[in-house]
């Protein structure tokens, strides 16, 4: 049975990594979703649904159910015909995985992926060292002290004062890596193969236009850009930029790039 919505369409769902355009691509999901279903607060700390590993702020109330409790409500919703939005990270659905594919079976599924791969890790390895200088303080859905959009003209001061505050040391990190290589095979491996039909699309690929042809919506609210003078290399020294670019060729020759990604 095809889960449709109120037009006779099947309800959408977007499934990405991290860094991969999923706040500006959700927000179209998420004006669809008004008029379809329900959408919790448009901010990551919501549509982000299933946290996976733990959260920045694991004070707040949102962060305390399990994900068995996350599960309950959704199969709970969907008795009553409601539908929730949600963006669908892959380091925070993997451990849920046979039941997230056959909940969500018969969603209108668009998997998105960064063609440009080490751009991608670049940018999740430059986080992740903010994240650990700063210890996250202050941090509510990762947009207080580390927004990786800007939403306010001040967003990317914030960012660059926060580095210079806390004294942020960029260098390659082992655990993150084997965490992105994980994601990567497991969307590759995993996702795509097991799904049935899934659009899958490069992020670079993606226009405004795509986005408002694809979900029949149009934003009155631009929805967060990207930092439009923020170099993430730049802030690697050259010996911690060699050891970044040693690790990643050799994982890029052994195995990103037959997934057609371009080490750029």
């Amino acid at each position: 049975m095809k889960i449709l919505d109120k037009d006779g369409q099947r309800y959408p769902l977007l499934i990405s990594m991290h860094k991969s355009g999923s706040t500006w691509i959700n927000s179209y999901i998420h004006k669809r979703f008004r008029g379809i279903g329900l959408t919790a607060p448009p901010r990551n700390l919501y549509t982000e649904f299933f946290p996976g590993r733990l959260k920045e702020n694991m004070n707040h109330i949102f962060n305390k159910p399990s994900d068995s409790e996350r599960i309950e409500l959704l199969e709970k919703l969907r008795t009553f015909g409601l539908e929730l939005n949600q963006k669908a990270h892959i380091s925070e659905i993997k451990y849920i995985w046979p039941w997230f594919k056959n909940f969500f079976k018969d969603y209108d599924i668009l998997i998105v992926k960064r063609k440009n791969i080490f751009t991608h890790w670049l940018t999740i390895l430059f986080f992740a060292c903010v994240r650990k200088a700063t210890n996250n303080i202050g941090e509510i859905d990762n947009t207080a002290i580390t927004p990786s959009k800007q939403t306010r003209p001040m967003d990317e001061d914030v960012l660059k004062s926060t580095i210079q505050e806390y004294n942020v040391q960029f260098k390659f990190n082992q655990g993150e890596f084997d965490n992105f290589v994980s994601n990567i095979r497991f969307l590759n491996d995993v996702i795509i193969r097991e799904l049935e039909q899934p659009q899958v699309m490069w992020l670079e690929d993606i226009s405004t236009k795509w986005l408002e042809n694809r979900y029949n919506v149009i934003l009155k609210t631009p929805p967060p850009q990207p930092f439009k003078t923020l170099d993430y290399k730049v802030y690697f020294k050259p010996e911690d930029m060699a050891i970044i670019k040693e690790k990643f060729k050799e994982r890029f020759d052994a195995e990103f790039q037959f997934f057609d990604y371009e080490y750029k």
